[in-house]
């Protein structure tokens, strides 16, 4: 038998009182970070993204049509990014609109 159990099998007022106590600080915890973090996240990976796009692009850009001479050390790293090649292509040769980035969305209006 569960010892947080009541008598009936219930569970006892404690551990309710406890549970909804881990719940409330779990939700303001979230709401913070929402406050907080979250959109320095969300910077984050654009600009990992965005540095991301520019080493593969470095380093594999006659693949789109672009002649870029790399140098020797850059033609060592192709084995390793070749797995990301496909997703890569289909991020970079997406249509995009002149509003799509970042920079024009209206925070907090």
């Amino acid at each position: 038998m569960d010892q947080r159990a009541g008598p009936g099998g219930r569970p006892s007022l404690p551990s309710l009182v406890l549970h909804q106590g881990r719940r409330l600080l779990r939700t303001l915890r979230e709401v913070f970070y929402g406050f907080t973090g979250f959109e320095f996240e969300r910077q984050a990976a654009h600009s990992r993204a965005d540095l991301e796009n520019l080493f593969t692009f470095m380093i594999m850009g006659e693949l789109v049509g672009v002649p870029v001479l790399p140098p020797y050390y850059a033609v060592r790293l192709v084995p390793y990014l070749v797995n990301t090649v496909p997703a890569w292509r289909r991020r970079v040769l997406r249509e995009r609109h002149p509003f799509e980035h970042e920079e024009f969305d209206l925070h907090g209006v």
